[in-house]
């Protein structure tokens, strides 16, 4: 609502409540005192429905979330492939949940993960050997590493 001169508020103010039938007295339309309606301070987390701002959506999946036998790992990723690039390469042998094109530590490398574990074996046994943007594919099924021993 914008901002009005005081004299016009009033007069507006004046005309409402005329066409009510009675002096709102500046009390919610009640006349007199009391009797109008208040607003009463709630906190944040009443308004929104719960306690703070929530969970939200999720963080989705990851690699993680695939049991290892629908997921396989791909060597010889060339550089610079994205993982858009493999998953539409790696759709030839089923269709991918999940695909990632690995950097730093594990440069070159990918993992991908199917509905299935028939069509994880399936996309090794077809796509090893394939050919993406110039890289030769090594498929292999997907084995969890084991943490380094202290000695």
């Amino acid at each position: 609502m914008p901002w009005l001169p005081d004299d016009v508020w009033e007069a507006q103010r004046a005309e409402r409540a005329a066409s009510k039938g009675g002096s709102d007295g500046g009390k919610g339309g009640k006349g007199g005192k009391g009797g109008g309606w208040t607003q009463v301070w709630k906190p944040m987390f009443v308004e929104k429905g719960g306690w703070g701002k929530g969970w939200g959506k999720g963080k989705g999946k990851s690699l993680t979330s695939f049991a290892p036998d629908v997921k396989v790992w791909i060597g010889g990723v060339a550089e610079g492939a994205t993982w858009k690039e493999l998953q539409d390469h790696m759709n030839q042998a089923g269709k991918t949940k999940w695909c990632e094109v690995f950097d730093k530590k594990g440069a070159g490398t990918g993992a991908v993960a199917y509905e299935t574990a028939e069509e994880a074996s399936n996309a090794i046994a077809t796509l090893n050997g394939s050919v993406l943007k110039g890289g030769t594919l090594e498929c292999d099924v997907w084995v969890k590493k084991e943490p380094a021993e202290a000695s």
